[in-house]
């Protein structure tokens, strides 16, 4: 709101400053030397003066007005903007925090709980499965993670001993 007075009071200064220049150095209303025949202003020459530099003050202020309600607009335009980015990333942490707060308190216990009734006797099955079980063992034979266990029987059948712990 300074801005704006500021703005207004300047424009009007300068305003009354310029017109001031202007008829100073036009020399109007001052008979000029040498010449006999020059006529002194009237009140309507003045008239016209003072209306003239009335529309260029208010066409000073109308311009400095404009210019600052358009420098208010940008800067309510770019606040609703970060306002509207700020709510949007409050709305999405609470969004956040309400799914994980439901997932830890309701969902978690119940899957946890049907994992643990139903897990047992799948693998149960799944291994006893001639099919299923061959596949399992295939497999980790091929990436070679049965390498160490068939090592390990291959000792015992061949020194029909304990089995000593070589890594202590």
């Amino acid at each position: 709101m300074v801005k704006v007075l500021s703005s207004i009071s300047g424009a009007i200064i300068g305003g009354f400053a310029a017109a001031g220049a202007l008829v100073t150095y036009l020399d109007w209303g001052t008979p000029g030397a040498g010449q006999v025949t020059h006529i002194d202003p009237t009140r309507a020459d003045y008239v016209d003066l003072l209306l003239s530099l009335v529309v260029v003050l208010l066409s000073a202020v109308g311009l400095a007005i404009t210019v600052g309600a358009l420098v208010i607009g940008l800067v309510a335009f770019k606040t609703l903007r970060e306002i509207k980015n700020d709510a949007e990333k409050a709305a999405q942490t609470a969004a956040e925090t309400k799914i994980r707060e439901t997932m830890d308190s309701d969902l978690e216990p119940n899957v946890t709980e049907k994992v643990g009734e139903i897990l047992p006797g799948a693998l149960r099955a799944a291994l006893l499965n001639n099919e299923t079980g061959h596949q399992i063992f295939s497999e980790m034979a091929r990436k070679g993670e049965l390498d160490a266990v068939l090592e390990r029987v291959a000792m015992r059948m061949q020194g029909a001993g304990p089995e000593t712990d070589e890594g202590s």
